[in-house]
């Protein structure tokens, strides 16, 4: 009788290279027949005949090219649907020289690097040099972490080929004022800062917005569902804030990504991979928003 491959996991990842992807993949404990086929502009349908060892429900993915995978069964096939955010070509190949047997969907993002390239966007560390902001119950201070955020943010950001401005170095101090004016003209503005209470019981991440940048309140809130539902820190609202009111109608916002005074938002700021989450959600609900999957929709990835 001939085996029937068991589907034991799916999981996916952004494969950075010369040509970033982002992967799908699904693993089984034998070779498997698969067909593939895309019945809608945002969906890729991937049929595995065999049987499933492993959870079924959704895959929350949301890294800017791949929103969720579901998956159902017909028959003798497991149906993964492949919901995209942004229409992308796709390579298929299966890798059967060891166990775990994967099967590899690997989604273009080279739109993303289209949209990004030439951009200018300028990432505030907040606080800085003597200044350093809120203290987690441990040790871990304000400043210090949102400078690890800023070069996560610098680093992917490079790769697509934006032109990035810090607007301190790691022990400077400048004035409101000053890193506002460095925002001039940019394509993007975001400041980046924790959030503190006396009440060590909350928590959770928050939007400020500029109230002169016409759609702010609406980007605000797009971030803010991105950040909380990568990362799962709990979301504490959108605020619209003065201080951005400097930069005269531009796209400005504050991220203000835990509350580092609880215990529990504090260990996560000691993830990097928490980091690497909090930047992919910041540029994807940037990338989604400013230009809709209307107008993606005509500029398929490839």
């Amino acid at each position: 009788m001939e085996e029937v491959a068991r589907i034991t996991n799916i999981h996916s990842k952004v494969q950075e290279g010369a040509e970033d992807e982002s992967w799908v993949v699904v693993e089984a404990t034998a070779p498997v027949v698969w067909e593939l086929f895309r019945p809608e502009p945002l969906v890729y349908c991937l049929k595995v005949k065999g049987r499933a060892n492993m959870y079924t429900g959704p895959l929350s993915v949301r890294d800017g090219i791949v929103r969720e995978v579901t998956i159902g069964v017909e028959g003798e096939w497991l149906m993964f649907l492949v919901r995209l955010e942004a229409p992308a070509e796709v390579k298929a190949e299966l890798r059967v020289e060891k166990l775990p047997v994967r099967l590899l969907l690997r989604f273009s993002r080279s739109c993303w690097r289209n949209f990004f390239r030439g951009k200018c966007i300028v990432v505030d560390p907040g606080h800085g040099g003597t200044d350093g902001g809120h203290r987690g119950p441990v040790d871990l201070w304000e400043k210090d972490v949102v400078w690890v955020t800023a070069q996560e943010f610098k680093r992917q950001l490079e790769r697509l080929g934006a032109k990035v401005r810090l607007t301190r170095s790691r022990e400077e101090n400048p004035s409101w004022a000053e890193r506002a004016r460095l925002g001039e003209g940019a394509d993007l503005f975001l400041s980046l800062h924790t959030h503190g209470e006396a009440d060590r019981r909350v928590r959770g991440a928050a939007v400020l917005y500029n109230p002169t940048f016409p759609q702010g309140e609406l980007l605000a809130q797009a971030m803010l569902e991105e950040i909380t539902a990568k990362t799962k820190v709990p979301g504490r609202g959108v605020f619209s804030s003065l201080e951005l009111a400097l930069l005269n109608g531009r796209p400005a916002f504050t991220i203000e990504t835990v509350t580092i005074t609880n215990w529990v938002d504090e260990g996560i700021l000691r993830n990097p991979y928490f980091h690497r989450k909090l930047v992919l959600a910041t540029l994807s609900s940037f990338f989604r928003f400013s230009r809709g999957i209307s107008e993606v929709a005509d500029h398929v990835c490839g």
